[in-house]
Order: structure tokens, then C-alpha cells, then sequence
């Protein structure tokens, strides 16, 4: 079969074909929905709780309202149902003014159950609900993470018939593409430097955060830290590779102190709080090297790190690798 290439890039769904911007992404969803009854019904129940009694439903793209504006979804049964979708591809919260539009819309539906939902990224459904949770408004609002719609089109994939099973397929992958979701198959590790001195404030250091509590944080979307949490960190200190874990979890928080007993609360800027895996520890010392400076963060291959006798070799064996690859 003959390999499809958008702008020098591969086109695994048709959905590729939209792009990867948040309106492509709400349109994917709505096609999906007008395609497939059962997935509609799933996303319905995920968001009211309640099932969908009419096959009936009228989705509306960018519906544009005498209020000013417009919506990325509108998903409505008369009387009975009315669901306005606000899609955000990371983790930012829509405004204040745009959700009191949305609820003035929906001051004009006759319908029994109105919703308001804020699609969101991966693993971060908590954290923006309790933001959303600051904002008074007189209709419900519902936090759903794109992951939980990629686990819907997947067990509503396993049934049906044909082409409906093949599109949602294509849609998982286009989501799980495209949402900020985490690679779950990737084998890199994100190498970061830990300190044995106390953090200022607190009664342990970082060292015993990832060693005694198998917790580590950074900031969300700044300084140069991964936008996504990686699949796998390793830590480094006492000039050499201690440990890799697996991240079993995260979420984002605002007070990074609070699991952390002792430290008392203080509210911040937005970081992921990861919960790390058992330890993995090298086989031999593996030592930092030349290459490796003070605070250095980068990404290397696992394998790589366990099998050379340095970070410093396994970082240029991980950069050959990746340049052999781009050009084979």
C-alpha cells in the first residue's frame, strides 16, 4: 500500500488530514459522534450519567449565536438535552466571560439536562475542575479528559459494524495523536539531577522525595521542562545514574507540598506531582561523564543507560541512534 505524506509528514487517519489544532480536533469528535449512535451514547452517559433515548440528536460545529461567538460543539435532543463542548488541546481553563456566554445560550433551551463540558488534556481532569469550581454559574460543569473519550471510541470499537469499528479505530489514534497524551510506549528515560540538601522550608530533600516517597515534580509548561510527564525518569546525583522509574501517575497541583508530610502549604504556580515506580538500578556504575554538567536535564534511551559506562556515552549512543533512524 502506498505511503500518504502531508507536508513531508505521515497520515496515519483520515482525521490527520483535518490537522491537529483544537477546531480540528472538536470536528474529528463531532464526526465520530454523527457516525457512530453507540459512541454518542457513550459520551453522553460519561458526561450526565443519564441515557440517550432518541437517535435523534443534531450536532452543531461553530454555531454562531446572536449572544456574539461561537461554540466548538453543540450536542442537542429538544427538550431533552443540551451539551455545549468547549475544547482545549492542553490544560488552560476557558474564560470566565466565554462560559457565562455559553450559559446564556443555554438560558434559552427548553431542554431538561444542560451541561457545559470542558474537553481537556490527559491525566488533568481534577486539577481543572477545582479551577472551574471557583465560577458560579447556574448549569453544571463537566471536565472530560480526551483519554477518557479515546477509551470510549476503543471499547465502542470492538462491536459494531464494520466501518463504524474501523472509523472509531482511526479516531482513537488520531486522539491519543494528537491530545498531549502521554507515549506509554516510549523507552526513553528523562535524565534530571537531584540534590541531597534540604528544599528551603522543608525537612527532606529531593533526594528523599524520589528516594523514600516515590514522588518527583516539575513545572507545567515552562523553563524548558517536558510539556507531557515522561513515560520513565532517572535520577542522577553523587556524580553518577541512581535509579529509573516508570511514572505510574501524576497530577497537576498547585501546593506541591501537600502530600509531603511536614512541609507546610503554600500555594504556586501550576506543577506536575509524579508517582514514580519501584526502582530500576543500574547493573554497574554508571558515572555522569564529561558531557554531563551540574543541573543538565535530557532525554536518553533506557537500554542505553543501563549498558554504558557513562551518561555522557549513553546520551551521544542515544543522539546516533536517533540521527540513523532519521536518515535510513
Amino acid at each position: 500500500m502506498a505511503e500518504l505524506l502531508l507536508h513531508g509528514r505521515p497520515v496515519p487517519t483520515v482525521f490527520d488530514l483535518l490537522g491537529r489544532n483544537e477546531n480540528d480536533m472538536t470536528f474529528a469528535l463531532a464526526w465520530g459522534m454523527a457516525q457512530s449512535n453507540g459512541f454518542l451514547r457513550d459520551v453522553v452517559r460519561s458526561v450526565t450519567g443519564g441515557e440517550l433515548s432518541t437517535d435523534d440528536a443534531v450536532i452543531n460545529l461553530q454555531r454562531h449565536d446572536e449572544l456574539g461567538g461561537f461554540t466548538d460543539v453543540e450536542v442537542s435532543v429538544p427538550s431533552q438535552l443540551h451539551l455545549i463542548f468547549e475544547a482545549k488541546r492542553g490544560w488552560s481553563l476557558p474564560s470566565d466571560a466565554q462560559l457565562r456566554l455559553y450559559a446564556k445560550r443555554l438560558d434559552q433551551s427548553e431542554a431538561a439536562d444542560r451541561l457545559l463540558i470542558v474537553l481537556t488534556q490527559w491525566g488533568v481532569e481534577a486539577f481543572v475542575a477545582s479551577r472551574l469550581g471557583d465560577w458560579e454559574l447556574p448549569y453544571p460543569r463537566v471536565t472530560l479528559g480526551w483519554d477518557r473519550l479515546v477509551a470510549l471510541a476503543k471499547g465502542r470499537a470492538r462491536s459494531g459494524p464494520h466501518a463504524e469499528r474501523r472509523l472509531l479505530r482511526e479516531l482513537t489514534t488520531y486522539f491519543a495523536s494528537v491530545a498531549d497524551m502521554r507515549d506509554i510506549d516510549s523507552n526513553q528515560a528523562y535524565v534530571v539531577s537531584l540534590s541531597r540538601g534540604s528544599i528551603e522550608g522543608w525537612p527532606m530533600s529531593l533526594v528523599s522525595v524520589v528516594e523514600d516517597q516515590r514522588r518527583y515534580f516539575f513545572p507545567v509548561g515552562r523553563g524548558g521542562w517536558p510539556k507531557i510527564p515522561p513515560n520513565y525518569m532517572a535520577f542522577r546525583y553523587d556524580g553518577r545514574l541512581q535509579s529509573i522509574h516508570h511514572v505510574d501517575g501524576y497530577d497537576i497541583v498547585t501546593d506541591i507540598g501537600e502530600p509531603f508530610p511536614g512541609v507546610p502549604p503554600a500555594e504556586g504556580d501550576p506543577h506536575y506531582l509524579l508517582t514514580l515506580g519501584p526502582p530500576i538500578r543500574p547493573p554497574t556504575e554508571v558515572r555522569n561523564g564529561p558531557s554531563i554538567m551540574r543541573a543538565m536535564r535530557t532525554w536518553i534511551d533506557i537500554d542505553l543507560l543501563l549498558t554504558s559506562p557513562t551518561i555522557t556515552d549513553a546520551l551521544k549512543a542515544t543522539r546516533q541512534r536517533r540521527s540513523d533512524a532519521d536518515g535510513a
